[in-house]
């Protein structure tokens, strides 16, 4: 998580969102404590019941997705990843750099 906060605060200079998703079967109940204790500040979306993960092919944790500003799924994978490398800036940019639709 200290590697998701770190590019949540680097990309929203750009306007690129980093947002956590939670499949905790407790919800908020679990997760704004932790978030709290740890002094996280990105947003993090409660889905208990995994109905978004699911519709996007999500099956174990961490997953990490990538969402183009049109809302299709363009990238995703299970395991830790680095949202600061530079493989994955130049990837982000690009991204960014298309045209909506």
């Amino acid at each position: 998580m200290p590697s998701v906060q770190r590019a949540q605060q680097e990309y929203q200079k750009s306007g690129t969102v980093v947002l956590a998703v939670s499949i905790d079967g407790q919800g908020g109940k679990a997760v704004q404590p932790f978030l709290a204790e740890h002094k996280h500040t990105l947003s993090a979306a409660l889905d208990p019941e995994m109905q978004v993960a699911r519709a996007v092919g999500v099956r174990v944790a961490p997953w990490t997705i990538v969402v183009d500003r049109s809302g299709a799924v363009v990238a995703g994978g299970y395991g830790p990843i680095d949202l600061l490398s530079p493989a994955f800036r130049n990837y982000v940019k690009a991204l960014a750099a298309r045209p909506p639709g």
